[in-house]
């Protein structure tokens, strides 16, 4: 069973910025360079499948992202296991998300006081566990060199081995037609992930004007049925226009 901690600010022994995020990064094998940038939520998400596994819907976590309703989507997962697991702990989403350092600050703070009472030392391979996928703030292209290498799981090469050189004849056309290649693919790469940031955000414009008019459409609703219900000999006239003023099409 699950145990909770509490935390306030006066806790003692609570350990600084750079301390929280090696703990973080070292734990998951992650690529997060601010405090900040815990408000992705997927740490969160990952660490509770340490603590007790299968709690979590690992393939649903967005391990890589700067997108807001990504963030969202892990933290309302976090949130949702930690009410399975009856944990009395209220996760502020709409504040983690903004990336304040010192909401990110306090809560990352309590979650490692949190796992260090629940976790019971098994060991865990979190690349494997995310299917070897990037885990950090932005997108797979912004991660570091060393921590893409490293996601992918290549050998490095063995100090001190030989490598031996074997020339191969190639003729300057055929050395220019690859670099040329080489050069397109890597523009229609930016391209494409230029566009696929585009449509995500329009996405989530989308969803936002969405919810802007239901809730707009379900206030002209209770209006109406108002203007419907009070109106009376003395203001029938007035009610009359209001309608005509909210279903006027110009």
């Amino acid at each position: 069973m699950a145990v909770n901690v509490h935390f306030t600010s006066c806790t003692t022994e609570n350990l600084s910025r750079n301390e929280i995020l090696a703990w973080v990064n070292r734990t998951l094998l992650s690529d997060f360079r601010k405090i900040e940038e815990l408000c992705t939520g997927a740490a969160y998400c990952q660490m509770m499948d340490i603590l007790f596994p299968g709690c979590v819907p690992l393939k649903r976590i967005k391990y890589c992202t700067n997108l807001e309703h990504d963030f969202i989507n892990n933290l309302k997962l976090f949130q949702n296991t930690l009410v399975a697991m009856k944990i009395d702990k209220a996760v502020p989403i709409d504040r983690l998300v903004k990336g304040r350092f010192q909401d990110n600050f306090e809560f990352v703070q309590w979650f490692k006081k949190f796992f260090d009472v629940n976790y019971d030392g098994k060991e865990y391979d979190p690349q494997d566990a995310r299917n070897h996928a990037p885990m950090g703030y932005g997108t797979p292209n912004t991660l570091k060199p060393s921590q893409r290498t490293n996601i992918a799981g290549g050998a490095a090469p063995k100090p001190g081995g030989i490598t031996r050189n074997v020339e191969k004849k190639t003729t300057p056309t055929t050395a220019l037609g690859k670099l040329k290649i080489s050069e397109t693919n890597n523009v229609l790469k930016e391209q494409f992930n230029a566009l696929t940031q585009e449509k995500d955000d329009l996405t989530v414009r989308m969803q936002t004007v969405e919810m802007e008019r239901d809730y707009y459409y379900q206030k002209l609703t209770q209006i109406e049925a108002l203007l419907s219900e009070e109106a009376t000999d003395e203001n029938q006239d007035f009610c009359e226009r209001a309608k005509e003023i909210m279903f006027a099409e110009n």
